[in-house]
C-alpha cells in the first residue's frame, strides 16, 4: 500500500481510486475532450484580410474578427503610429500578430472589458503583438529562424516571443498562425489563433499571480506552498519553479483534477504529507520551454527525476495529437487532456491539465 498525501490519499496495489472515480473520470474527459475540440475548432478560425496600400491600422480597422485588438491598440495610444505612411514611423515598418476575437475571448479580454485594463499593462499587451523595424513574411521568418524551434524574438515591449516554423505551420509562443503575409504599406500582419501574454514572472509566482482571477489554479498553489514544507524535495522543487537560469515546462492540474484525485479540499492539502505532494508535483515537471505546438514532435519526455531516486530522469510522459492534445504519465492509464497551454512564464511555460500526473515509482 502506497499512502499519498494522508490517509485520505491512498491507493491500493492495482489503482489509485479506480473503481470510485473512473466513471467521473471518464464524464470529465469527455466533456474536457469537447471543449478542447471546439475551442481549438474556433481558435484556428481564419479572419478575411486582405492586403491593401492602405496602413496597418487601416486593415485592423477593417478586417474581420480584429474588433477586440483594433480597440486595444486605439486605447494604448498605437493607431497613430500603426497608421503612419508619410513618412513611416522611425520605428517602422512592423510585423503585427494579430489574435483574432474568439482569441480574446478565450483569454477573457471582450470589446466591452478592454477598457478597463491599466494603460501601462495594456500598452505592454499590444506591444507585445508588435515587431519593430522590419515588415516580414513568413518566408522571412524562415531565413532567420533556421529550422530551429522557439526561436527568441524581441518584440516593441521589451519581451520575447518565440516562433517555430516547421511542415505543420507557423506559430508564436505555441499560437497557430491563422493567416500569413497580409500586406499594408507600412508593414505585414500575420493573424493569430491566441493572445500573446507576456511574462509576468518566474512559473511559482505566475501561477501564484494567476490564481486571483483564474480560481482553478487554487489547489495547485495550495499544494506548492504546501510542498514547499518537504524534507526531501523543498529545495529541488523551489530550484525548478523559481530558477531564472533554466528553462522548465509545468503541467498544472486544476482543482477538479485534485477533486477527482480524492475528493481533496484546500484544507487536506495544508495537512497533507509534504514530501509525498512535493514528489507528486516533480512529475508534472519537464525540462526546457514545451510549447503547445511542440506536442506533436514529442511523443516521450520524462518529468525531472526527484533526487531521491538514482535514475537520470523521472516519470515517462506521453503525448499524442491524435484527437486534441492529451498526456499521459507512466503512473496512470488514462490520458490527460489540456484546458489552457502556453501561459508563459520568465523561467518556461505552464499549461493548464485536466487532471494529477501519478508517477510511475511509490511515493
Amino acid at each position: 500500500m502506497v499512502r499519498f498525501l494522508n490517509k485520505q490519499f491512498c491507493f491500493n496495489e492495482t489503482r489509485f481510486m479506480r473503481k470510485s472515480i473512473f466513471k467521473k473520470r471518464f464524464f470529465v474527459f469527455a466533456f474536457a475532450l469537447i471543449t478542447i475540440v471546439t475551442a481549438c475548432i474556433k481558435n484556428k478560425t481564419t479572419p478575411v484580410l486582405v492586403s491593401t496600400g492602405s496602413s496597418i491600422a487601416y486593415v485592423l480597422k477593417h478586417g474581420t474578427n480584429l474588433t477586440i485588438l483594433d480597440s486595444g491598440m486605439s486605447k494604448a495610444g498605437l493607431l497613430p503610429t500603426l497608421d503612419s505612411l508619410t513618412p513611416i514611423s522611425v520605428a517602422g515598418p512592423f510585423t503585427i500578430f494579430a489574435p483574432v476575437d474568439i482569441a480574446f475571448m478565450n483569454a477573457g479580454i471582450y470589446d466591452s472589458t478592454i477598457n478597463k485594463y491599466p494603460q501601462a499593462d495594456l500598452e505592454r499587451l499590444m506591444l507585445y503583438h508588435i515587431y519593430a523595424g522590419a515588415a516580414k513574411k513568413v518566408s522571412d521568418w524562415a531565413s532567420v529562424i533556421g529550422g530551429q524551434r522557439n526561436y527568441p524574438v524581441l518584440s516593441a515591449s521589451g519581451d520575447y516571443f518565440f516562433l517555430t516554423l516547421d511542415s505543420t505551420g507557423f506559430y508564436v509562443n505555441g499560437n497557430f498562425v491563422t493567416q500569413t503575409d497580409v500586406i499594408a504599406q507600412n508593414g505585414v500582419i500575420q493573424a493569430l489563433s491566441g493572445v500573446l501574454k507576456p511574462p509576468i514572472g518566474n512559473i511559482y509566482a505566475t501561477l501564484d499571480s494567476l490564481q486571483a482571477t483564474d480560481t482553478t489554479l487554487i489547489y495547485v498553489v495550495a499544494a506548492l506552498n504546501r510542498a514547499s514544507q518537504s524534507q526531501l524535495y523543498a529545495a529541488t522543487l523551489d530550484s525548478l519553479l523559481s530558477n531564472k537560469d533554466s528553462l522548465f515546462t509545468f503541467f498544472a492540474p486544476t482543482n477538479n483534477a485534485f477533486r477527482l484525485t480524492a475528493d481533496s479540499t484546500p484544507t487536506a492539502i495544508s495537512t497533507a504529507n509534504p514530501d509525498s505532494l512535493a514528489r507528486l508535483l516533480i512529475t508534472h515537471i519537464v525540462r526546457g520551454r514545451v510549447f503547445s505546438s511542440d506536442f506533436p514532435t514529442d511523443s516521450l519526455r520524462f518529468s525531472i527525476a526527484p533526487p531521491t531516486i538514482a535514475l537520470p530522469s523521472g516519470d515517462s510522459l506521453f503525448f499524442t495529437s491524435i484527437i486534441g492534445n492529451t498526456i499521459q504519465s507512466s503512473g496512470d492509464s488514462t490520458t490527460t487532456s489540456f484546458l489552457r497551454t502556453n501561459i508563459l512564464a520568465t523561467n518556461g511555460v505552464i499549461h493548464k491539465v485536466s487532471q494529477v500526473l501519478f508517477p510511475f515509482y511509490p511515493f
